[in-house]
């Protein structure tokens, strides 16, 4: 074994100890070890397909100097974070699903690469007209070679480019090739963290994520929090399904979840499940409790606006209320569930379904009343299920 493949080995097992690293780290690492090893390396592109419900893929380009990377090539930018790091400039950018499919990607190498070819080695010079627009645009430029391969193990492609007079050399070549097996596997578990962490955020919420990639999975393990909580409703689901082709119902239903769920992100509440056509969600006591109840209303008064601003066709009640209740892993050991439970859950529940009865969007307890810090008036006073005495229950003055 030569000096740089024991090079290739020690690095990859160097990256391997390294807990945390993630794509950007890898790709940036990766190429600073071919610039050290010697090879001429000035430009490199990733792509690679992810498992996730708002992107397709990630698209990495790394430039050997500090730079302004210029506007994004492709309608299907989902977003993008351009990166400086040890004087070199990472660009990353996440695609939103179809971005294999625009005609800006079908036009490209990696396209080429995703139909079959192993690879692609092209010898560039300016005033040579080439297959591919970015090859046109990298020899206008004075880049001298390109480089591109399917990556191994994981789905993806990869370039190399550089500005050398004469380009990569043959042991260039040869490292490059070797080192793409390494890069992948290294890439692949940077990839699965990335998909873990994106799966269980939007399957079972941050906080939830959270307590259960510290390991906090046992059945009855539970916090006592604060805060304030929010139960809604779709007012007449049922006839609304009925009268709509499924696909287009769910359409409608994806529509006011993304309204309702986005207002609820927006002020740090936590969605922590959908119950039928119901919404669960809590706001704790970050800083103090009139902080949460201040940012409860707040989203829930911008989701009743956007109800109208959007001509959303469902309508809906909130129930808000302050209280303490459980949060915490619950179930079976074949199924378990991050949920919220305590008699303030159902009194949130209980007070939302007052709701469509006082043709009210927005009803909160006495509670809430008095932390909000919003001026209120008392709607009613009324017995609730299953709780004792009379509730007072109030809406915003607008």
């Amino acid at each position: 074994m030569d000096s740089r493949h024991a090079r290739l080995l020690s690095w990859q097992s160097g990256m391997l100890s390294r807990a945390g690293a993630d794509a950007k780290q890898i790709v940036h690492e990766y190429c600073r070890l071919l610039v050290d090893s010697g090879y001429p390396l000035r430009r490199m592109a990733l792509a690679l397909t992810t498992l996730h419900p708002q992107m397709q893929a990630l698209r990495y380009i790394w430039f050997d100097d500090e730079r302004d990377p210029g506007p994004f090539p492709s309608p299907a930018l989902f977003r993008r974070n351009i990166h400086h790091i040890d004087g070199c400039t990472i660009d990353e950018a996440m695609m939103s699903h179809g971005a294999r499919h625009t005609a800006v990607y079908q036009r490209s190498p990696f396209y080429a690469l995703q139909q079959g070819m192993p690879r692609l080695n092209y010898r560039l010079a300016p005033g040579m007209e080439y297959e591919f627009p970015v090859l046109n645009e990298l020899a206008a430029d004075g880049a001298t070679h390109y480089l591109a391969y399917s990556l191994p193990v994981h789905e993806g492609q990869i370039s190399m480019v550089t500005w050398t007079d004469g380009g990569f050399d043959e042991a260039a070549t040869a490292f490059i090739e070797a080192s793409l097996a390494c890069l992948s596997a290294l890439l692949n578990a940077a990839i699965k963290d990335t998909i873990l962490d994106v799966v269980l955020d939007c399957y079972v919420g941050s906080s939830p994520a959270r307590e259960i990639k510290q390991g906090n999975i046992r059945p009855g393990t539970m916090l006592d929090l604060r805060g304030a909580i929010w139960f809604s409703d779709i007012r007449n689901y049922s006839v609304h399904a009925q009268r709509n082709e499924a696909s287009v119902f769910i359409d409608k239903l994806n529509a006011y979840y993304e309204a309702v769920v986005g207002e609820i992100h927006a002020q740090h509440g936590e969605v922590l499940k959908f119950i039928g056509d119901a919404v669960l969600a809590i706001f704790v006591e970050q800083p103090d409790l009139p902080a949460a109840c201040e940012r409860a209303l707040a989203a829930a008064r911008a989701a009743n606006g956007a109800l109208v601003s959007k001509a959303l066709e469902f309508d809906h009640g909130v129930g808000l209320h302050l209280g303490q209740f459980k949060f915490g892993n619950i179930g079976s050991l074949r199924r378990m569930d991050f949920t919220v439970i305590g008699s303030d859950v159902n009194l949130a529940a209980r007070i939302e379904a007052q709701c469509s009865q006082r043709q009210a969007r927005l009803l909160m307890s006495q509670q809430f009343a008095d932390q909000c810090g919003q001026p209120v008036q008392l709607v009613t006073r009324t017995e609730l299920k299953g709780f004792t005495g009379e509730q007072a229950l109030y809406t915003t003055v607008d």
